[in-house]
């Protein structure tokens, strides 16, 4: 009797189904798309993002005046202990963050070196390479002028027309001397 009492058809599961079973344990990929989801609803809404909380380690002050100053009567009593680990705790708090400066400093201070050194061997080896690129491009050009014929030269074809017609006013001119470097 209780099996006809609490089944449903088909349909009815389907029907009771459609707005989805509420889950409580989402995965990490549900989660976001729920969160983008109902951010996304309310898109004129602006969005708070807090900043990142200071990395730096800030610590009170010490006291200028200090209340429980251990005296030399005997016998401390129980709550002294207590006292004493605190002012321990904080003065080794202290001592420690002290470490933690320096090393960071001089981190930095060796990095910075370092990078400075590199930049400098960086520098040194383009310079290098610019000077060799500079003396190739040199060589290049000069093997260009020397690759070309002594016939092609303009200067030459001048005088050869002045040789044709018997003139030689050009080389009286420079005073007998060959600049061109022509042999003939």
């Amino acid at each position: 009797m209780s099996a006809t009492k609490h089944s449903r058809s088909d349909d009815e599961d389907s029907a009771a189904a459609a707005p989805g079973p509420k889950k409580h344990h989402f995965t990490p990929l549900e989660l976001q798309k729920k969160q983008l989801d109902k951010l996304l609803e309310k898109i004129d809404k602006p969005v708070h993002i807090p900043q990142r909380p200071n990395q730096k380690r800030t610590m009170k002050e010490p006291k200028d005046y200090v209340k429980n100053v251990q005296g030399s009567s005997a016998g401390a009593g129980s709550g002294e202990f207590h006292v004493y680990r605190a002012g321990r705790r904080r003065e080794y708090a202290r001592l420690k963050n002290m470490e933690l400066e320096s090393k960071e400093q001089r981190e930095l201070r060796e990095h910075e070196e370092k990078m400075r050194a590199k930049k400098a061997e960086d520098e040194e080896k383009t310079e290098k390479n610019r000077s060799k690129r500079q003396r190739r491009k040199q060589r290049a050009s000069n093997n260009k002028l020397s690759k070309r014929k002594p016939d092609s030269r303009p200067d030459d074809d001048e005088k050869s027309e002045n040789e044709k017609s018997g003139d030689d006013s050009e080389d009286k001119d420079d005073g007998g001397e060959n600049t061109q470097g022509s042999t003939r």
